[in-house]
């Protein structure tokens, strides 16, 4: 069973590999501000503050290289051998693993995200087809900038309001308000929060 839901990274993460496809999970890392070691055996380029550890690996140096409190690790080698090693060790102790391709060794999954400030919509086909996930989330790009704007509309009145019941009663209100949609979707978030708090009043 796949379980979609949202990670707390606090700890490190380790990429392991850094060609095309570890350095994709490293920038997919690294917009949720996450601390970031690749491990490669060259010498690559990396982003400031991405950590780079230049190894060539084997199955021995895992204790090593994955310590105590690393939150999440990433197995995006050429060898399949040495990501299931990875995966193998990562299983024993407790810590979140994603071997790249192969869903079945890992317990994690990433999705597809559409992002804009705090608005996170995640797309999944549960490793089955990642391509179709990426399409999905190309069509939702274009939406999520209103949602991000309506958040900031809501997000302060509901600060305001008690109670889950009556959270929802008058976010509905505003929400479903024309004058204050119209306003969120051309952009103009001062008057779509002044509007915003004339509908609060009306419905508190």
């Amino acid at each position: 069973m796949r379980l979609p839901t949202v990670l707390n990274i606090e700890g490190p993460v380790i990429v392991f590999g850094g060609g095309d496809v570890g350095l994709r999970k490293m920038d997919y890392l690294l917009r949720f501000n996450a601390d970031v070691t690749v491990v490669d055996k060259r010498d690559i380029p990396l982003p400031e503050g991405v950590k780079l550890l230049q190894k060539h690996v084997s199955p021995e140096d895992l204790p090593d290289i994955i310590l105590e409190g690393t939150t999440l690790v990433i197995g995006a080698l050429s060898s399949q051998e040495m990501n299931h090693a990875i995966s193998q060790f990562c299983h024993e102790h407790g810590i979140l693993v994603n071997v790249v391709d192969d869903p079945k060794v890992s317990t994690i999954l990433f999705p597809a995200v559409c992002k804009s400030r705090d608005i996170n919509v995640a797309v999944s086909t549960s490793g089955k087809v990642p391509f179709l996930a990426r399409k999905i989330r190309e069509d939702m790009d274009g939406r999520v900038e209103e949602y991000a704007r309506w958040l900031e509309v809501l997000s302060p009145i509901r600060e305001r309001l008690a109670g889950i019941e009556e959270k929802n009663r008058v976010l509905e209100e505003i929400y479903g308000d024309d004058e204050t949609a119209r306003l969120v979707a051309s952009g103009d978030i001062v008057e779509a929060k002044r509007r915003a708090w004339e509908v609060y009043d009306v419905h508190c």
